[in-house]
């Protein structure tokens, strides 16, 4: 296992476990993923291309901890919930752009058809300090999709319209990676 690798050289610090619903839905709720990229698509989004030879192959990982005020969020009727995620929270609906609030998670969020990234979320919960969230884990082809994305969210859309789940979700980590490409691993090996 890769813990086996790591156990040598790297101490485990954080150790947050998350697990996956049936249906898809994150702890909050809603589904989440819907506007994930399926089939070739996920590659064209997720690994990088030729147009930067250096790192082709390879993969951007952002992961960031967003832990959720539960409490609070419950407490919002399932209307004024739609109106954070921008969806209908049964049927996993988009709302339209007429009716979506601007600051909806789903309208900041997604950055547009040709800046995706793959998403690979999982919720998690801690019952000994009664942490409940998300992890958000994604990959791109390039890390300045994700960075649109966090400034839509944090910074807003103009500034100052920040993604309304903010109001219910802290974001208490941040971290990027670089997945080489097991070709480019092996380049390495001959350094």
């Amino acid at each position: 296992t890769i813990e086996d690798v790591l156990r040598s050289v790297a101490d485990c610090i954080v150790n947050v476990q998350g697990f996956r619903y049936w249906d898809g839905r994150a702890i909050i709720g809603f589904v989440d993923g819907t506007e994930n990229p399926q089939g070739e698509e996920r590659e064209q989004f997720a690994v990088v291309g030729k147009e930067d030879p250096h790192y082709q192959g390879g993969s951007y990982l952002f992961v960031q901890k967003y832990v959720h005020d539960m409490n609070a969020w419950r407490a919002l009727p399932v209307s004024e919930q739609e109106k954070v995620i921008g969806r209908s929270k049964e049927m996993d609906i988009e709302m339209d752009d007429d009716t979506k609030p601007s600051n909806a998670h789903s309208a900041l969020a997604n950055v547009g058809d040709d800046l995706k990234v793959v998403r690979d979320n999982m919720p998690f919960h801690d019952p000994t300090s009664h942490q409940m969230g998300t992890y958000f884990i994604c990959y791109a082809n390039t890390f300045s999709t994700v960075e649109k994305m966090l400034t839509n969210m944090f910074v807003g859309n103009p500034v100052g319209n920040y993604d309304r789940i903010l109001d219910f979700s802290t974001a208490e980590t941040g971290t990027l990676f670089f997945v080489p490409s097991l070709d480019m691993l092996d380049d390495f090996s001959e350094l």
